[in-house]
C-alpha cells in the first residue's frame, strides 16, 4: 500500500550547520537582455514540435507573447495560444488547459506572465502526465509521472516561478490555494530577460517585488535553510532593498528592472532549495479567501510571522537587516519589511481581512502544505493570534 511522503522539513535531520540538506537546481536560467527571443531555439533543443503557449488576457493584449509565439513558429513548432488564466490561477483552468494539450498533441508548455500563467503551464505540464485533479497532487512528491516540459518567460519581476518546484494554484471548491511541490515541476528553462518587465506598472512592479521579498524571508527563516540557500536569500533581499522603490518610481530605469529581476531569480532559487514556510501560509489564506493579489498578501503578512519567528531566528534577521542597509539589530529588518510597505503603499493586513474570517483564516493557514517549514511551530491558534494582532493588539510570544 503506498505511503504519504513525509515532508522533508520533518525529515531533516541533524541540527545546525549538522543538518541535513538538499542542493538540486533542474532549471537552466540564462539572464540578460533579449535572451526571450531564444526562446525557438530553446524549444526546438528540447526536441518539441507543438507548444501550448500559456499566459493571460492582459499579457497578450499588450503584445508580448506574439513575439514568443513568432520565434516557436520559426523554429518549425506549432502553437496553441492558451490565454484564461486569471491572478490567483484557478483549478477550472489548469483542467482546461490540460485537455487543450492532449486534443493537440502538446509536447511543450511555455508560460509567458507573472506567476500566474507559469503557474498554471507547470500545472497543465504535469496534469497531461498524471491526469486527474491539481488537488490530487498536492502532497510532496505525489507525482507518478514527469510532466511535459516547461520553458518559463516571466514578465514580471518577484514570483521566481520560473525556477520553483512549486505550483500555486487555487482549488475553487475547497477556497483554497494548494502548494504543488515537486522538483520535477520546475521548468526546464527560465529566460528572465529583464525587457519583458518594462512595461509593468507600479504597483504590480510594487506587489511583485515584494513577493520576491517574500521568498528571500520566507527561505532565509525556513527549517529547511541551508548555507546554500541562505547565501541567495540575503543577495536577494539586497537586491529588493536597493532596487524596488526605484522601479516602482521609473519603470524605464534599466538598472533597476535588471536588478529586481535577478532579485527574483535569486531569490526564487533559494526558496526551491527550501521551501516557503509561514509567510506564505498566511498569505495564501487571506488570498484564497478574498482573492487579493498574491504579492500584496504576502507583503502584509511578511513582518506578522517574522515578529512571530523573532525568537527562532533573531541571528538570521540581524543578518538580513545588513543585507538591508539598515544595521545589524534583528527588530529593525522587521522594521524595514514595514517601511518598504508603507512606502510601496502595501494595504496593511488589517485593511484585507475582516475579523468574522479570523477561524477560517487561521484553519487554511495552519493546513498549508508548507506550515511545517516554519522555524516556529504554529497550528490554527498561532495562526489566528498572528492575524487578531493586525486588527489590534500584540502577539503571544510563548
Amino acid at each position: 500500500m503506498a505511503t504519504t511522503p513525509i515532508h522533508p522539513a520533518l525529515a531533516r535531520t541533524g541540527e545546525g550547520i549538522c543538518a541535513s540538506g538538499t542542493f538540486h537546481m533542474p532549471t537552466r536560467a540564462e539572464f540578460g537582455r533579449g535572451v526571450a527571443a531564444s526562446v525557438g531555439d530553446e524549444g526546438r533543443g528540447l526536441g518539441a514540435t507543438r507548444a501550448l503557449l500559456v499566459t493571460d488576457p492582459g499579457i497578450r493584449a499588450a503584445g508580448l507573447a506574439d513575439p514568443v509565439a513568432a520565434s516557436l513558429a520559426a523554429a518549425g513548432i506549432a502553437v496553441t495560444v492558451f490565454d484564461h488564466v486569471q491572478p490567483n490561477p484557478r483549478d477550472v483552468h489548469c483542467i482546461e488547459g490540460a485537455e487543450l494539450a492532449r486534443a493537440e498533441e502538446i509536447d511543450l508548455l511555455v508560460g509567458v506572465g507573472g506567476g500566474s500563467p507559469i503557474d498554471t503551464a507547470k500545472c497543465i505540464a504535469l496534469l497531461v502526465t498524471n491526469g486527474g485533479h491539481p488537488r490530487d497532487w498536492e502532497d510532496f512528491g505525489a507525482l507518478q509521472h514527469n510532466p511535459l516540459p516547461v520553458i518559463a518567460l516571466p514578465t514580471t519581476a518577484g514570483t521566481g516561478s520560473e525556477v520553483s518546484p512549486s505550483a500555486i494554484i487555487t482549488d475553487t471548491v475547497r477556497r483554497k490555494k494548494m502548494n504543488l511541490f515537486d522538483p520535477r515541476i520546475c521548468p526546464r528553462v527560465a529566460l528572465v530577460d529583464p525587457d519583458l518587465t518594462l512595461a509593468a506598472p507600479p504597483a504590480l512592479t510594487a506587489a511583485t517585488g515584494m513577493d520576491a521579498l517574500s521568498h528571500a524571508v520566507d527561505s532565509l527563516h525556513c527549517r529547511l535553510a541551508t548555507p546554500a540557500s541562505d547565501a541567495m536569500a540575503l543577495e536577494g533581499a539586497r537586491l529588493v532593498g536597493g532596487y524596488l522603490e526605484r522601479a516602482v518610481a521609473d519603470g524605464s530605469d534599466l538598472e533597476a528592472r535588471c536588478g529586481m529581476a535577478q532579485a527574483s531569480l535569486v531569490a526564487g532559487l533559494a526558496v526551491g532549495i527550501t521551501d516557503v514556510s509561514g509567510c506564505h501560509c498566511l498569505a495564501e489564506a487571506v488570498g484564497a479567501v478574498y482573492d487579493h493579489p498574491h504579492g500584496v498578501c504576502c507583503a502584509a503578512t511578511m513582518p506578522v510571522i517574522m515578529e512571530y519567528n523573532l525568537p527562532a531566528v533573531a541571528e538570521k534577521y540581524a543578518r538580513l537587516a545588513a543585507a538591508f542597509g539598515v544595521g545589524t539589530h534583528p527588530e529593525v529588518a522587521i522594521a524595514e519589511v514595514r517601511r518598504l510597505n508603507a512606502a510601496l503603499a502595501i494595504p496593511p493586513l488589517a485593511e484585507l481581512i475582516a475579523a468574522d474570517d479570523l477561524d477560517l483564516l487561521a484553519e487554511k493557514a495552519a493546513a498549508n502544505t508548507s506550515a511545517p517549514s516554519n522555524p516556529r511551530e504554529a497550528g490554527a491558534a498561532e495562526f489566528r493570534e498572528m492575524f487578531r494582532s493586525e486588527l489590534g493588539g500584540a502577539v503571544a510570544v510563548a
